[in-house]
């Protein structure tokens, strides 16, 4: 079931922002409804409450969640096209920005172990407590650090590749454009993976935190994440510097792969 999740739509894989002309039209008429009816600057629960009670439930839930559908299994997967097209470096240098409680990091850690590549980790949060989380979680593993992912204390290209996940739409789009220049500036390449804002994408996901008995405080973050999305055309224009091309994975994501 989770694999079937990450399958590339048609019309995905567009290198770096370009699309026909017919496409953008589209794609600007697309954006001007979306912005209407189902776009929002609003505050997430998560984001607010952090590792306090309320916020661990939607922690838990999104972990039932994750496991459903082999999330981390499948980001690393997606890390390894990355691997490869960098000609599989050893030891293979990861920096996870925006790490919150170490999740991917560990699920990187095992992968590669398992196939014998030595690898270095590094995580970013902004956090105080999701890096501790964080830490506690990968023992001697990885190294956790707080920071400001729009100003690294990194040299230039210090690292193989910078993943980030499900981050972005947390940020406004001038910080995420801040973000995506500092990530190439420490990086040779990056993935970035984040939500496409569409209407069946945040009718789905209260469909599945319905469906599955999750907390309605996961049901108000998930379907207010969708919405805090952005439309293809943006998130190329938005990742164009760096060397990748945008990937659509189904149901409502878009990520970046090697050029």
């Amino acid at each position: 079931m989770g694999a079937s999740w990450w399958r590339a739509s048609p019309g995905s894989g567009q290198r770096k922002g370009m699309v026909s002309g017919r496409r953008q039209l589209d794609g600007q008429v697309h954006v001007n409804v979306r912005q209407r009816w189902l776009r929002t600057h609003g505050e997430e629960i998560l984001d607010r409450e952090g590792l306090n009670p309320r916020g661990r439930r939607i922690l838990r839930d999104l972990d039932r969640w994750n496991s459903l559908i082999r999330w981390y299994r499948n980001h690393c997967r997606m890390v390894d096209l990355h691997w490869e097209g960098l000609g599989r470096p050893e030891p293979f240098r990861i920096l996870d920005v925006g790490t919150g409680p170490g999740g991917l990091l560990a699920a990187l850690a095992d992968h590669y172990a398992a196939k014998g590549v030595q690898t270095e980790l590094v995580g970013v949060d902004l956090s105080e407590d999701y890096v501790a989380m964080a830490q506690e979680r990968l023992g001697d593993r990885a190294v956790v650090m707080q920071g400001d992912a729009t100003k690294l204390d990194m040299e230039d290209h210090r690292f193989d590749v910078a993943t980030t996940t499900l981050m972005m739409h947390h940020l406004p789009p001038p910080v995420r454009t801040e973000m995506v220049a500092e990530l190439g500036r420490v990086c040779r390449s990056a993935y970035i993976f984040d939500l496409e804002i569409t209407l069946y994408g945040a009718v789905g996901w209260a469909a599945v935190a319905l469906g599955l008995g999750m907390h309605r405080d996961t049901l108000h973050d998930g379907v207010l994440s969708v919405r805090r999305g952005s439309t293809l055309r943006e998130f190329e224009e938005l990742v164009s510097p760096l060397p990748v091309q945008v990937r659509r994975v189904f149901p409502t994501a878009l990520c970046t792969v090697p050029a």
